[in-house]
């Protein structure tokens, strides 16, 4: 893109001045550019044609169609995951500085580096980050300051291309944990100095736990605290770090880890006793820091650093190549374009195309980035990998 046309542009918002909208999300447009520009346009086509087939009642046709729709449609968590944010104050330009402290989240999100900064070790400088760079906009978030006062927060946000980030950490040779991550229930049990102990529930300790969660990738599930979940979980089990209580739980509300966090209060400063069960092995440790919200900052460091020693994949080895894969028991046109936009929106997977149909069974061929689709498929709740073939092919099924 040309210098000029990445200078930035003030938006004037349903008639509002440059540098305001009314919404408190957008000041600031959106800019796209190349491949992604292109793919816009094509879904933009797609749904006016749609929509014509629609007007002519033509069912059949649409139901096949759908599958192509849903490969067009961009996975929204796979979008976060190329998003950093970084405060801005009030008139400050957008810096070099400032899309480098961007792009480093998302490397820090992608890779589980959390003990040093992705970009510092890579040697990016200002021209990288302008080639990855595929959009920014100021943003004003309603937040909850440290004494849960409310506030406005203005932030730079800024969306990498993830092709062009993925190329960068293959090149390195670092691994990539993709988009396929396990979600995350998390209790959180309270012990002010001064108070009796109880489970979590309040707004700034909520808000913290959800910047956390987005900083760092993650999926974090808070439990409802029905009769059910009491049930099962009682303050004591959270601040003994007993994880087995937890584990039931996390299978009911879909999550593949189980978390505790034990926050304590003395002299003025903070003790946090992080447990967690990953994949049938159990991790935690426990940190002091001077702030509820710290200690939830470094444990979900540990958390992701946990991920990425699990599931992270060196793009290009272990498993790249074409893949053959028979999934069983589609039985409608919207379960196909269930599975087709699953797999075709896995990070491992490259390409993907339909090779033939037979009954129940449809047969793709998928064109593989590197290992870890068994790992990419089991954190789902689409498919059950079933069998692997002497063929070579592998056997998946639908979840009932």
């Amino acid at each position: 893109m040309p210098a000029e046309g990445r200078k930035e542009a003030a938006a004037v918002v349903d008639g509002e001045p440059p540098g305001e909208s009314s919404n408190r999300q957008m000041v600031e447009p959106l800019r796209f550019a190349g491949r992604e520009a292109g793919k816009k346009r094509r879904l933009d086509s797609l749904i006016w044609y749609l929509l014509g087939i629609m007007r002519l009642n033509q069912l059949p046709h649409l139901l096949l169609l759908l599958a192509a729709f849903c490969l067009l449609l961009p996975s929204a968590l796979a979008r976060d995951l190329y998003v950093g944010e970084t405060p801005l104050a009030e008139g400050e330009d957008v810096t070099p500085a400032a899309l480098l402290r961007t792009l480093d989240q998302v490397l820090v999100r992608l890779t589980g580096m959390v003990d040093e900064s992705p970009v510092a070790r890579l040697g990016l400088g200002a021209s990288d980050v302008r080639s990855l760079l595929q959009s920014q906009q100021r943003v004003r978030l309603d937040r909850l300051d440290e004494s849960g006062n409310p506030r406005t927060e203005l932030r730079l946000r800024a969306e990498f291309y993830s092709t062009a980030v993925d190329d960068l950490l293959q090149r390195h040779q670092l691994p990539r944990l993709g988009q396929e991550r396990p979600a995350i229930l998390l209790w959180v049990a309270v012990d002010a100095e001064g108070e009796s102990a109880e489970l979590a529930d309040d707004p700034l300790l909520e808000q913290q736990v959800r910047d956390q969660a987005r900083r760092y990738g993650l999926d974090v599930i808070r439990p409802l605290g029905d009769a059910m979940d009491m049930a099962e979980v009682r303050l004591a089990d959270i601040r003994g770090g007993f994880i087995d209580a937890a584990v039931p739980g996390a299978q009911r509300y879909g999550a593949g880890v189980a978390a505790m966090l034990d926050l304590r209060e003395q002299d003025g400063y903070w003790t946090g006793r992080w447990t967690w069960r990953l994949d049938g092995r159990d991790g935690g440790m426990t940190l002091t820091a001077d702030s509820p919200g710290r200690l939830i900052e470094l444990g979900m460091q540990r958390v992701l650093e946990a991920l990425a020693s699990r599931y992270a994949v060196l793009i290009g080895e272990n498993g790249g190549g074409l893949q053959r894969i028979i999934v069983e028991g589609i039985v409608d046109p919207v379960q196909y374009a269930e599975v087709l936009s699953f797999l075709g929106g896995l990070s491992v997977v490259q390409q993907l195309r339909v090779v033939g149909a037979q009954g129940r069974q449809v047969e793709f061929e998928l064109a593989l980035a590197g290992g870890g689709l068994d790992d990419a498929i089991s954190l789902s709740r689409i498919l059950i990998v079933d069998r692997l073939a002497p063929d070579g092919r592998l056997y998946l099924r639908l979840q009932q």
